[in-house]
């Protein structure tokens, strides 16, 4: 039976994802489904100020809502959002969090027709409640959402500006990367916020520099990258990598840059990070090292990705499911060695030259 919301008069869309960058790219496919199903609506997102910028990738989006749901707002701030997203006259509201505060603020923005997970006690404040499965591929949970569209699930896609893919062929071409080159993307970072958080996923950076030695010892080109965050692998990777490398860390300005970087290159290696995503959302291959998280829940099966991951451990996966914070052992990054990495990137690594270099 066909959802009265698909002939439903739907004007104006608010999206509500509260997480970090590579959740909002997880979330892109909800938002185009959306667009292309409802093509003249605007559509607004609203996402924590630490993810407005990841918006301008996606050019469904029409217009960015920013809210600090993570410290502790105030009263006072939730009324002011609430009374921001009401003079916007929403018809259709999405949220993609378990919290019974989504629904409350669903409900509170006026629209018609409110989505999000039966997860609490007040999905009936919504009209159309989404059972959660956890047990998946994140992007797919998230298109979940918009399952009464009849759409099937597909992967992220970020849109990068030309600039910046001009940007990147011009770097690599300064660094002497030729047509027949073949070109291996470091990015070992992660967050700051989830070291504070003791959410260790980072793997030896003696081990990316001994990988880096037998990939360049082969032939291989390696470009090292990385952003704010990664100061210190970045120093410990430089100081013991010994092998030459092309060096990109400080040099790409913003997300765009490194996006079009990773674009430009033919294989991704990195650990399960926001820029494990941006790799997949540009269709390069990713050759991604897990240790405590759930490789089949943040990695789309049946592509062309790797996952690499200790699976003889019956302790892991074991973060977000069994713990919220690492272990001290670390076993699951600890075991992973650089033979097995060095086997998934000549998995993956195909054989085409990069485009305009």
């Amino acid at each position: 039976m066909m959802d009265p919301l698909l002939n439903a008069q739907i004007d104006t869309i608010l999206v509500v994802n509260f997480g970090g960058i590579g959740d909002e790219i997880l979330f892109f496919p909800v938002i185009q489904s959306l667009k292309e199903a409802y093509p003249k609506a605007r559509l607004t997102a609203l996402v924590e100020p630490r993810c407005e910028g990841i918006m301008r990738f996606n050019p469904a989006i029409d217009h960015v809502e920013v809210f600090d749901a993570k410290n502790r707002p105030s009263v006072i701030a939730f009324a002011a959002l609430v009374l921001r997203l009401r003079r916007q006259r929403f018809d259709l509201t999405i949220t993609a969090g378990s919290s019974p505060v989504m629904a409350i603020l669903a409900r509170l923005t006026g629209a018609r027709y409110r989505v999000g997970y039966a997860t609490h006690r007040l999905t009936g404040l919504l009209t159309h409640k989404v059972p959660l499965n956890k047990q998946q591929y994140a992007g797919a949970m998230y298109h979940d959402l918009v399952g009464f569209l009849g759409k099937a699930p597909r992967l992220p896609q970020m849109s990068i500006p030309a600039r910046d893919r001009e940007w990147a062929q011009s770097f690599l071409q300064a660094h002497g990367v030729a047509p027949s080159d073949r070109v291996v993307l470091f990015h070992p970072g992660v967050s700051q916020l989830s070291i504070r958080k003791n959410i260790i996923k980072g793997w030896d950076p003696l081990r990316w520099g001994a990988l880096g030695r037998r990939l360049t010892d082969q032939g291989l080109r390696v470009v090292l990258a990385g952003g704010p965050d990664d100061a210190d692998v970045m120093a410990q990777l430089r100081a013991s990598g010994g092998f030459p490398f092309i060096d990109a860390y400080g040099q790409t300005q913003g997300l765009g840059q490194l996006a079009a970087l990773m674009n430009a290159v033919h294989l991704i290696v990195a650990v399960d990070s926001a820029p494990m995503h941006v790799g997949v959302a540009v269709g390069t291959p990713v050759v991604a090292v897990f240790g405590p998280t759930d490789p089949r829940k943040l990695l789309p099966a049946g592509t062309a990705h790797v996952a690499v991951y200790d699976e003889t451990l019956a302790c892991r996966p074991c973060l977000w499911d069994h713990r919220k914070t690492s272990c001290d052992a670390l076993s699951c990054l600890k075991n992973i060695d650089v033979e097995r990495v060095e086997r998934a990137v000549f998995k993956l690594l195909p054989g085409k030259a990069i485009e305009g270099a």
